[in-house]
């Protein structure tokens, strides 16, 4: 796809066909678009011709040069499978070849309109082969396009393309599957132009800013800013092209996790729920902010600029909140409903403590797909996935924090029969994507796995309990299933750490 402007912004390489996006797309449509890169087009109708790809946050548009229409090719949400091919393009020359990787993604068309003018077609091929020469090619193939798209590899080799391919599908089925349960989030729309977006996100920024607000307050305008982001992909640019908002979202953190710095907070467990009521749904955006945009650079410019907050913010994840053990309770007369008081506030506690953990552990998972990248050197070797292996592992919150992960891995495959839903799904997806970074970046922490957990990988967790468990009909399950299998084949494995 195409590189962004140091802005965060939509790479302007070719002001015409921007230019046609702005006019012919709902402007909601036009802000959610995340790169258009060109391509050589070959089907039944037409030889080799200059196109257009168009990615935006659901679809994929096919548009030509000089653009004069824009045809939707495929939803996102219908993608059903992703496979590594071994084969070599007879379009490329011998060399081109060898630095290539076909990637076919799978998916059934939901497009009405678009289905009955292609011939009834349920079924379309996308390989994606990564070549040095700045081209691609597509053509027709069981009535479907295909795409071979041409980049500069970087030295990468076959097997870091696929994971990086194989990473980046998940990535987004795991968005996709959570749609299946909060249905209303597919039909977030903003009919406002971009400029009023803007104003609003200064808005937001500024009164988060505000030196006298309260922790309410601050927790207001949090959620008014998560919102506003899931319906407006703009704001996340906005997010992260300047570090200001990361730093003090990080810090808001550290100021309650993994203690209050206010000690009143130990001792009175209503005022340490609403700490960490604010501290999820701070952590809830930063995870938001983190989703879908990879192409930004100025993402990593911010990380890399604020690297000791990102030291902060990864040790916060990793560390269990303190609660107060007890609390004083004034003014009940009778023993019963003072016992009845204490027991509501730690059983909230306690489902806080949880629901922290798990969106902690997607967070993480954001944070890993970013070092991920970094180590297939598509961004920058700052943020290699052994860097980050070799700082956590050194962080001493981090085995207690695995050892929760397995621990809610075994419970999910073990407490009943009943299916997952699709956000256990997507949380079991996330959680074996950090014990596969652990398995494979951290020999520390590999050692910790099979020595303490080998109980539990043969009784627990294994292929027949996964598969009693997970739907078919969801986009992630193929990808969690072969995650699964990694996981399992690491854990049995007695030399893998590639640090």
């Amino acid at each position: 796809m195409a590189i962004p402007a140091g802005s965060g912004f939509p790479a302007r390489t070719n002001s015409r066909l921007d230019a046609f996006l702005r006019r012919h797309l709902a402007s909601e449509v036009y802000d959610a678009i995340r790169a258009y890169e060109p391509c050589i087009v070959a089907s039944e109708s037409e030889k080799h011709t200059l196109k257009y790809v168009v990615l935006s946050d659901r679809l994929i548009y096919l548009t030509e040069n000089p653009p004069k229409s824009i045809r939707r090719v495929v939803a996102l949400r219908d993608i059903v499978a992703i496979d590594l091919i071994d084969d070599y393009p007879e379009f490329l020359s011998p060399q081109h070849r060898e630095t290539n990787q076909h990637i076919r993604i799978i998916y059934t068309t939901a497009l009405k309109k678009e289905c009955e003018k292609s011939k009834g077609v349920s079924k379309f091929l996308f390989p994606f082969h990564h070549a040095k020469a700045n081209n691609k090619k597509v053509k027709e193939e069981h009535n479907g396009p295909l795409f071979w798209r041409g980049k500069e590899t970087r030295n990468l080799n076959k097997s870091s393309l696929g994971k990086l391919l194989f990473y980046k599908i998940p990535y987004i089925l795991v968005s996709l599957v959570l749609q299946l349960e909060v249905k209303s989030h597919t039909v977030f729309f903003c009919f406002c132009r971009s400029e009023e977006k803007i104003k609003h996100f200064s808005q937001l920024k500024s009164e988060l800013f505000l030196k006298d607000n309260t922790l309410r307050k601050i927790l207001c305008l949090i959620t008014e800013l998560k919102v506003a982001a899931q319906k407006n992909f703009i704001l996340k640019r906005l997010f992260w092209k300047t570090s200001d908002l990361f730093y003090f979202l990080v810090n808001m953190l550290h100021q309650y996790l993994p203690e209050s710095r206010d000690k009143s907070a130990l001792q009175n467990k209503s005022q340490r729920a609403d700490e960490l009521m604010a501290c999820i749904e701070i952590i809830q955006t930063l995870g938001l902010m983190f989703r879908e945009t990879e192409t930004e650079s100025s993402r990593l410019n911010t990380l890399a600029a604020k690297k000791g907050a990102l030291f902060n913010l990864l040790v916060i994840l990793i560390s269990k909140p303190q609660i107060p053990k007890s609390c004083p309770v004034f003014e009940i007369q009778l023993v019963a409903d003072s016992t009845f008081v204490e027991m509501s506030f730690d059983a909230e506690l306690q489902k806080l403590i949880l629901e922290y953990t798990n969106t902690a552990t997607a967070l993480l998972y954001e944070i890993l797909l970013v070092s991920q990248q970094g180590n297939l050197g598509l961004r920058s070797t700052k943020f290699a996935i052994s860097w980050m292996m070799s700082f956590l592992q050194s962080r001493p919150p981090i085995v207690t924090f695995v050892a929760s992960i397995v621990k809610q891995v075994v419970k999910g495959l073990s407490a009943s029969f009943q299916l997952l839903s699709p956000s256990q799904t997507v949380l079991l997806y996330q959680q074996l994507f950090i014990l596969k970074s652990c398995l494979q970046y951290s020999k520390t922490l590999a050692e910790y796995i099979r020595n303490d957990y080998s109980e539990e990988f043969r009784y627990f967790i294994h292929m027949p309990a996964l598969e009693k468990r997970l739907p078919l009909c969801y986009p992630i399950t193929q990808p969690t299933t072969q995650l699964f299998h990694e996981v399992l084949k690491l854990v049995g494995q007695k030399q893998c750490v590639k640090c």
